[in-house]
């Protein structure tokens, strides 16, 4: 899949992010918050964090041990920090909030976003590489080996 020591960085750097995001936890549900009529308002960001905590650990973890897992946990992690982003920026309050929020945003949440959906469209390739070509193959043998393709695929499968 990735080299032993790209991996390994990995691996580390999702961990230390991680770390980060745990701060940043406690520090938003420490943060007395503005007005917002919005009934747990701040637990919603708060989970929305820890679910990227753990996205990022299990990334680590999968990439450290090549799992074939890696892609798909890799893909929802991403997704939760692209979603992370926009609503950050989306429901940041007009001036310093907002320049807060797009900082956040262009500084971390979309580079990893980026990374994290890097991995997952890497990860099954160097896992498979040719995949497609042995599944192709195997369908082949089925069909020699049957006389027909229809036995094996159904009456359209050459249509």
């Amino acid at each position: 899949m990735f080299s032993e020591k790209s991996s390994r960085q990995l691996g580390r750097a999702f961990v230390a992010l991680a770390a980060v995001l745990v701060i940043w936890i406690f520090e938003m549900g420490a943060a007395p918050r503005g007005h917002a009529e919005v009934r747990n308002w701040s637990s919603s960001w708060i989970g929305l964090d820890v679910l990227e905590v753990l996205g990022l650990l299990a990334t680590a973890v999968l990439l450290r041990t090549r799992s074939a897992y890696l892609a798909p946990v890799a893909s929802a992690a991403a997704t939760l920090f692209a979603l992370d982003a926009w609503f950050d920026v989306m429901t940041a309050l007009a001036g310093s909030d907002w320049y807060t929020a797009m900082a956040f945003a262009v500084i971390a949440e979309i580079p990893l976003a980026v990374t994290l959906g890097a991995i997952a469209v890497i990860a099954p390739r160097r896992a498979f590489p040719g995949g497609a070509r042995v599944v192709r193959a195997g369908r082949r043998q089925q069909q020699e080996h049957s006389g027909s393709s229809d036995r094996v695929f159904g009456p359209r499968a050459n249509r």
